[in-house]
């Protein structure tokens, strides 16, 4: 708790309360922007690693992979402005640990994938089946998406804080 008080109380999150009013609409609206962005490059991939739209070369479907980093840097900025601005509301609901860990997870598994497999991408070609390695790793990459999407849109829902007012 104490590192929340301290962090609600620095200037920048100070700043960010004083324009609530519609700062925080803007960066809801960037933040589901971002993620729809996020989930329909990486899922799209996501998919083709399972071996599902063998139509599509899998370089091709990678080639999308710049637009899910740029949905995921947009919901990363707009994500710690949320988090400085109203730190208890995110650190005392559990449903956030949960956001966190799928997080975590989707993190874990992207930097697996790319030391260990993303040398193989274009070896894959339109109409082949991925190796098996593949398809977990997009599982693994598809659930933890979906995991992060519902456990943002349920921590008003699931533990709420009542610290924060939820």
């Amino acid at each position: 708790m104490a590192f929340t008080v301290w962090l609600s109380n620095t200037a920048l999150s100070m700043a960010i309360q004083s324009n609530e009013y519609w700062l925080w609409p803007m960066c809801e609206s960037l933040h589901f922007l971002g993620l729809s962005v996020l989930v329909g490059a990486t899922g799209f991939f996501d998919f083709r690693l399972m071996g599902f739209v063998r139509r599509v070369p899998l370089q091709s479907a990678w080639e999308l992979m710049p637009w899910g980093i740029a949905g995921f840097v947009l919901n990363l900025v707009t994500g710690l402005i949320f988090l400085i601005a109203e730190p208890t509301q995110y650190y005392m609901n559990a449903t956030w640990w949960y956001k966190v860990s799928f997080l975590a997870v989707a993190g874990v598994n992207a930097v697996i994938f790319q030391f260990a497999m993303a040398d193989k991408v274009g070896t894959i070609q339109a109409g082949e089946d991925t190796p098996a390695s593949f398809k977990i790793a997009g599982a693994v990459s598809l659930i933890a998406w979906f995991g992060v999407l519902y456990c943002g849109r349920m921590m008003p829902f699931l533990s709420p804080s009542t610290a924060s007012g939820l």
